[in-house]
């Protein structure tokens, strides 16, 4: 029996036929990898695993019951993974199926995000392509946030599998003819206004929608890990903006952590959101004031900053947000000035830790 180690987790390799013909062997052979063995992660890798009788899923359940924490199948093909299914395996182990691998040579681009670009895959399906500094687990990480926002009913995308193709790993969604609403603003500006209220309307839908329980992180906590990629930041800064995060009050309703005029599609009229990776509960401020800093006050400092990123000139992105911001604050005087009071004071956050995520995943601008 072949084994590994993989990023600090030790690998066995499952091959052929396990049957009771050959079950009390493998058992023991699996035995006596673990003799011995403290305190390590195990996973196995059924690339090469024909079948496995309920002799052989009994086998996996004692190295969970010994190890007293979970155990990884991965590479798991169609076949052998309808056996973990309809047993309910799947539901006491973490079964991965082998991963598609796919091709997006020729594919049309639909939109960029911060970590990758988002191609149309087939009629039924789109793809979007990590970049290369996107680890694995983020990325499941993306498709488990895109899956809990959809069942609380925020109109999104459903999340198939991920899949290996030329660049990393991508992750599959089914197709739907949209745009981008930045392209909607490029190619019919008369429309403008009236898309900027229609988009207040669905980002208040977004902020009134509850999360419940721990289903999504919270907001601060995936600040507080972007600040500490501040290197170049005295401290001084960074414990400011660790105040900051701190002032802002604690939500349960969902914020999206990155919601921009190409995270937003239209589809038959209606708006929806993708790019869940920034997912989580807690104050719209931390929307609000991203919004403010890509559309207005990142390009104070850095000209050209907004063509560049969604192909619309800076005049156009601050009308836009004039009258976005103030349909959603419903057109309240005194509600508007408090919150520019406020966004005068958050929008930093964005407006530094943006740059410093488009660094981190090599992705020079949305488009």
């Amino acid at each position: 029996m072949d084994t590994r180690m993989e990023n600090g987790e030790l690998v066995i390799e499952l091959s052929g036929r396990i049957d009771s013909n050959n079950i009390a062997r493998i058992e023991k052979e699996i035995m006596a990898e673990l003799s011995g063995l403290v305190d390590i992660n195990i996973a196995f890798d059924a690339l090469n695993l024909n079948y496995i009788s309920s002799a052989g899923l009994r086998v996996l359940l004692k190295v969970r019951k010994k190890l007293k924490k979970p155990v990884r199948i991965t590479n798991v093909s169609d076949e052998v993974f309808d056996i973990f299914d309809v047993t309910g395996f799947t539901q006491m182990l973490d079964v991965e199926r082998k991963m598609r691998t796919i091709s997006i040579r020729g594919c049309h681009k639909i939109s960029s995000a911060i970590n990758g670009e988002i191609f149309q895959l087939s009629e039924d399906e789109m793809i979007k392509v990590y970049g290369k500094d996107v680890s694995l687990e983020e990325i499941k990480k993306e498709r488990s946030y895109s899956q809990t926002a959809m069942i609380a009913g925020i109109p999104t995308l459903i999340p198939y599998d991920v899949v290996k193709c030329e660049s990393g790993y991508g992750l599959v969604f089914e197709k739907a003819e949209m745009h981008s609403l930045a392209y909607a603003i490029v190619h019919d500006p008369k429309r403008m206004p009236e898309l900027a209220e229609q988009f207040a309307d669905f980002v208040k839908e977004l902020h009134s929608t509850e999360i419940m329980g721990n289903t999504l992180p919270d907001i601060k906590d995936r600040y507080r890990e972007w600040i500490s990629m501040l290197k170049d930041e005295d401290d001084a800064k960074i414990a400011a903006f660790s105040t900051i995060i701190s002032s802002i009050p604690d939500s349960d309703k969902y914020v999206h952590g990155d919601i921009n005029l190409n995270s937003v599609m239209i589809r038959d009229g209606e708006m929806l959101i993708l790019d869940m990776a920034g997912s989580a509960h807690g104050s719209s401020i931390f929307d609000l004031q991203g919004l403010f800093a890509s559309l207005v006050a990142i390009e104070r400092t850095d000209e050209g900053y907004c063509r560049r990123t969604y192909g619309v000139n800076s005049r156009v992105c601050i009308a836009f947000w004039n009258t976005f911001f103030k349909k959603y604050m419903n057109n309240k005087e005194q509600e508007i000035n408090a919150m520019n009071e406020l966004l005068s004071k958050y929008y930093v956050l964005k407006q530094r830790i943006l740059l410093k995520l488009e660094n981190k995943y090599s992705v020079s601008g949305r488009k």
